[in-house]
């Protein structure tokens, strides 16, 4: 998977989340204090984008339905869908974020 600088980390705000466009598809950068995470935008109960939902430590709350997501896992908790969101690994290079995403 190729290695993509997607936004400098002072553009994510702690305990939030922030969508980017790269190429065909939309990855919602998360940050907290578990972390930085990279998910593609989309629940994968009923599709619905991520962004804005609520971080906390290592979950991410879709803002449609407030279904939670393990950000370490993709996992979901609860009983609308047993669909894990796709995670993308990330980490922070001299203070951007990066993601390996597929091609």
């Amino acid at each position: 998977m190729p290695r993509t600088a997607i936004a400098p980390l002072d553009e994510i705000p702690e305990n939030g989340n922030r969508a980017f466009p790269i190429g065909t598809r939309s990855v919602l950068i998360c940050r907290s204090s578990a972390g930085v995470f990279a998910v593609e935008n989309m629940c994968s109960h009923q599709q619905a984008t991520l962004e804005g939902g609520k971080v906390k430590g290592p979950h991410l709350f879709c803002p449609l339905h407030g279904l939670r997501f393990d950000l370490r896992t993709g996992a979901p908790n609860g009983t609308l869908t047993k669909k894990p969101i796709t995670l993308y690994k990330a980490d922070v290079v001299d203070g951007i974020v990066h993601a390996d995403l597929p091609e």
